[in-house]
């Protein structure tokens, strides 16, 4: 008889010091593991936003446009951007001012003859048009108002020249490639100088880049770079560099492009006066109100409190002209306001600051008529607004005779930009009645 022997299967065995070096060793690969993939992925995302970011920069490049100015004995450069097919260009006032000419050159070294359309002092922008034909590569402003801090923008320019004239070694051939930097937005809504709503960015920008876009990583220029902080009276980069909003430009465009080369004015709500703050509520109190101003016009009332200013609260004196620096003159803007516990909401048309402006030049004339002879209207003035034209005789000022220059410059220093008046005016033998909204100057 057999004997069949059952052999009970062996079982490991392991002693508490080796179950614990055991366990520590699983939760080790785990967290190696987990480490790994997270490591993976944030390599993942870093090559996504270097794609991205050659990927805007490939796209945005061809419209970038080197800017040479000539000054007469010297020259002025920059950068600029192409913003239309048709060859329109934006860059800083500062970059072309006082040029004589002024002369684009593209991304490979394609030049153009550029002439000013017209200027924004008050802002730091110019709008310059290309003379040729063809098709230009440009680029789309974005929204600057859904820009916020911390978000990754880019910079295209020219810093110190260096890819249109390499200053460092004479000499060395322009090779017209434009330069790209990147780096975050610091703060919205900065006042510095004359920039009234800036872009705070802490990115590389620095002589040269001045008139270069400013743009997210969805491709939309959002400002044009132009100021920067210095110490030590260097102008190289601190860190602290200011773009003008596209949504300012935007405000801008159709003023610039009919100024046939002349400046564009910044507007204000004439005849109205804000305090410092109201403590504890969102808004500023309306501390004044001139009689017979186009603020009065527009229906504010002392007491008032004001809240928002073109959809935008402004909570400090600063922030109120800020906002109103975004804006041209005769341009209107949307003031909410808190009347005795009502919310209302006014349109202030906005004038230049300054002394009246017409904006005729007086000529003698042989007329039978008395008045003041029209030699020229001057360009996007009031006058030519209102349709006054060459040739004409003002005869009356809103109710005064007017028989002299001498006597239309007293009536005229009598008002105040935004004052409406009537003019009476004599042209080609017939009596001609027109209402006429003084600017600034």
């Amino acid at each position: 008889m057999k004997y069949m022997i059952r052999r009970e299967p062996q079982r490991l065995q392991l002693s508490v010091p080796a179950l614990r070096v055991f366990l520590a060793l699983l939760v080790s690969l785990s967290f190696v593991s987990r480490a790994s993939a997270e490591t993976f992925e944030q390599v993942s995302a870093l090559r996504a936003l270097e794609k991205r970011v050659k990927s805007v920069v490939a796209g945005c490049k061809p419209a970038f446009v080197f800017i040479k100015g000539d000054q007469g004995g010297g020259y002025s450069s920059g950068s600029g951007f192409c913003i239309s097919p048709d060859g329109y260009v934006l860059t800083n006032d500062h970059v072309i001012a006082g040029a004589r000419s002024v002369v684009a050159y593209m991304t490979g070294g394609r030049y153009f003859k550029a002439v000013v359309v017209g200027k924004d002092p008050g802002g730091d922008v110019a709008l310059l048009k290309l003379e040729g034909k063809g098709k230009f590569p440009f680029v789309k402003l974005g929204d600057s108002q859904a820009v916020r801090p911390g978000q990754r923008v880019l910079a295209l320019g020219d810093p110190f020249l260096t890819g249109s004239e390499n200053v460092f070694v004479p000499g060395a051939p322009a090779n017209f490639e434009p330069a790209v930097s990147m780096g975050i937005v610091s703060a919205v809504h900065r006042y510095s100088e004359t920039y009234n709503d800036a872009i705070q960015v802490d990115l590389a920008v620095n002589r040269g880049n001045s008139g270069g876009p400013l743009i997210t990583l969805d491709g939309k220029v959002v400002g044009i770079n132009g100021k920067i902080e210095t110490r030590f009276a260097l102008g190289i980069n601190t860190g602290v560099g200011y773009a003008v909003p596209s949504n300012q430009i935007s405000r801008f465009m159709k003023h610039l492009e009919a100024a046939e080369g002349g400046a564009v004015l910044h507007g204000k709500i004439e005849g109205l006066e804000v305090g410092e703050r109201a403590d504890e509520k969102a808004g500023l109190p309306v501390v004044g109100v001139r009689p017979g101003s186009p603020a009065a016009a527009s229906g504010f009332r002392v007491g008032d409190l004001l809240e928002r200013l073109g959809g935008l609260p402004v909570r400090t004196r600063s922030r109120y002209k800020g906002v109103l620096g975004t804006y041209p003159a005769g341009d209107t803007v949307a003031a909410e306001i808190l009347r005795a516990g009502e919310k209302l909401t006014l349109k202030a048309v906005l004038v230049a600051g300054g002394k009246a402006h017409l904006g005729l030049i007086p000529r003698a004339i042989e007329s039978d008529v008395a008045g003041v002879g029209v030699g020229s209207v001057v360009r996007s003035s009031p006058a030519q607004r209102a349709g006054i034209k060459e040739g004409d005789i003002v005869t009356m000022f809103d109710g005064q005779p007017v028989t002299s220059t001498t006597e239309l410059k007293r009536v005229m220093n009598q008002r105040r930009p935004g004052d409406t008046v009537v003019l009476k005016l004599s042209r080609a033998g017939e009596d001609l009645e027109l209402k006429v909204t003084l600017g600034g100057k």
